[in-house]
């Protein structure tokens, strides 16, 4: 399909669609950093063809831009397993194993979705804030700030909590946890509720996991990891439109409890190398 076979539209109409793109542009670029730099390269031009063919076929057909921004955000989430799956065969390919490896793939690929399925639920809950931060400002309802900087703060730090995972697990699991529980709050949306409150423990497990032995110790980490995500929960309820003071009281209360909840992480962090793990030291990190 060429340009000039594509009707001009408003940009801004196209907005929603093209911060899906952004985000679907930032995911490739990230995980194709671990592989070779003519693989990478080759993958990031086959996504920019989907996208363009994509936004360009909404545009021919008059697909509002919001559904096409949904439609996006759900291949990223749906795609993530396979794109996962590509950079353990590149990397395989790069040290030169060939199909007699395939057994010991395929179970360290079960391996890593044992230990990262919450990573994964976090990543669909990210799709889900990106989604309706969009609708909040440019859907039927909008715009709608408030609500959009609340699903964009929650989509930062899941989106950082994933990217830290590798290299700081940890502290990972706390920002996760921190962007997963505010959710519990959407009582009207059970599903949602449930899809938070399981990330929400999968990540408070992995703090536990990492913290100094011993069950006051990891009490600790458990409390604080829940005091960080009641943090990022008070402002939202100090949001009161005829009364001035109570968004301040929140975030003051959204600090105090936020260090209190860091001061216990950093009490109840493991001294020693986190259970073994067969990383070298210089990628740990809490």
């Amino acid at each position: 399909m060429s340009a000039t076979m594509v009707p001009s539209r408003d940009i801004r109409g196209d907005r929603a669609a093209q911060a899906a793109a952004a985000v679907a542009r930032r995911w490739v670029c990230w995980y194709a950093g671990f592989v070779g730099t003519e693989a990478a390269e080759r993958r990031r031009a086959e996504i920019d063809s989907d996208l363009w063919e994509q936004q360009a076929d909404a545009r021919q057909t008059g697909r509002r831009s919001i559904a096409v921004a949904g439609s996006i955000a759900w291949r990223i989430v749906g795609g993530m397993p396979d794109d996962l799956l590509w950079v353990r065969t590149q990397r395989l390919a790069m040290r030169g194993q060939r199909a007699d490896r395939k057994a010991s793939a395929m179970n360290t690929l079960g391996h890593s979705i044992a230990r990262w399925w919450w990573v994964a639920g976090a990543a669909l809950l990210a799709a889900l804030y990106l989604w309706i931060g969009i609708d909040n400002l440019v859907g039927a309802y909008a715009p709608l700030p408030g609500p959009a900087a609340q699903c964009f703060t929650y989509l930062t730090l899941l989106v950082v909590g994933i990217v830290l995972r590798a290299r700081a697990a940890r502290l990972s699991a706390v920002l996760i946890a921190a962007g997963s529980l505010p959710v519990l709050m959407a009582w009207w949306a059970p599903l949602i509720v449930l899809l938070g409150a399981l990330i929400s423990v999968g990540a408070i497990v992995e703090v536990v996991r990492r913290s100094a032995t011993g069950a006051l110790p990891r009490t600790g980490a458990a409390l604080g990891t829940l005091l960080v995500g009641a943090a990022a929960i008070l402002p939202v309820l100090g949001i009161e439109p005829n009364l001035s003071t109570s968004a301040l009281l929140a975030f003051g209360a959204a600090v105090l409890v936020a260090a209190a909840g860091i001061a216990l992480l950093v009490l109840t962090r493991s001294r020693a190398a986190q259970l073994a793990d067969p990383r070298p030291a210089a990628a740990i990190s809490a």
